[in-house]
Order: C-alpha cells, then structure tokens, then sequence
C-alpha cells in the first residue's frame, strides 16, 4: 500500500498578518516561530565550534539559519560572514557581513574591517579603502576591541594609500 506524502497547510491570512505585524513591530522570524533565545544561543554555539573545527560549510548553513531566525543579531551574520570568507565565497562574506554592520546599527567597526578585507584579496582596493575609511567612524571610543579594529582599518588604509 503506497501513501502519499501530505502537505502542510498554508497559515490562514490572520496568521500571517500576525506574523508582519510582529515583524514590522521589531520581533524576528524564530519569535515568530516560537525559538527561545536558548535555543538559537545552542545554535551558534554549535556554528561557532564547528567553524573553529575548519567545517566551514556546515557552520555556514547553521549561521545562515541563525540569521533567518534573528536578523539582528550581529555575531550571527559575523558568523556567517568568515563562514563564507573561509569557503573562499568572499561576495558572499562581503554580503554577510555589511548586514552585520547593519545590525551592529554601524555601530561596530568589525564588520567593515572584515568586508574591506575581502575587497582587498578580490584586489579591490577603492570598495577596501571605502570600508577601512567608513570603520574609522565606527563603534564607542572606550572600547577597547573597538579601538583595535580602527587601528587595524587605518593601518591598511595607510597601506592602500602608500601602494602596498
């Protein structure tokens, strides 16, 4: 006796009036879906170790799901962003990680850095020097980690101007 596989019955359009509603009102797709914070935080545990185990492509699928679920969160973008950049997919890096400058609200100099990385291997240095010179704008004075990044961004701006 053979069965057929049953399709899942579309949401009614309350439900998904409720869902863009939600959205509009800042929630995120997994609040929408019901995902606690502990588990997407189980989530990017997991994407973290398995990127720091050199399975680029596996911890590249499980950050871009992360991002679905939270789009604001910025270390899943900046996950997905060396995720890509490690798979040699730097357009992709280079995407990944102006959404975590978006959802950082530019307020992290980290993802510029990174993405001006990935325009220098590409040998682009004018988009490289915009996002180096852009980092130099970005994050809190008194951070430390930040101050870093600016450091590094103008170190390479220096570099790009001098022709190296």
């Amino acid at each position: 006796m053979s069965t057929t596989p049953t399709q899942a019955e579309a949401p009614s359009p309350e439900i998904i009036d409720a869902i863009f509603d939600g959205l509009s009102r800042g929630a995120t797709l997994g609040d929408a879906a019901g995902i606690s914070a502990e588990t997407l935080e189980a989530g990017y545990g997991l994407a973290y170790n398995l990127y720091n185990a050199g399975n680029h492509a596996d911890a590249e699928k499980l950050f871009c799901a992360l991002c679905i679920y939270n789009h604001q969160d910025t270390r899943f973008w900046m996950g997905l962003g060396g995720s890509r950049q490690a798979g040699g997919n730097l357009a992709g890096a280079i995407d990944a990680y102006n959404m975590a400058a978006i959802a950082s609200a530019l307020g992290d100099p980290a993802p510029s850095v990174h993405a001006g990385l990935c325009y220098l291997k590409q040998g682009d240095t004018e988009n490289a020097a915009a996002l180096f010179d852009a980092a130099l704008e970005f994050g809190q004075p008194d951070n430390s980690l930040h101050q870093s990044y600016r450091e590094r961004a103008r170190a390479l701006l220096d570099q790009i101007r001098k022709g190296g």
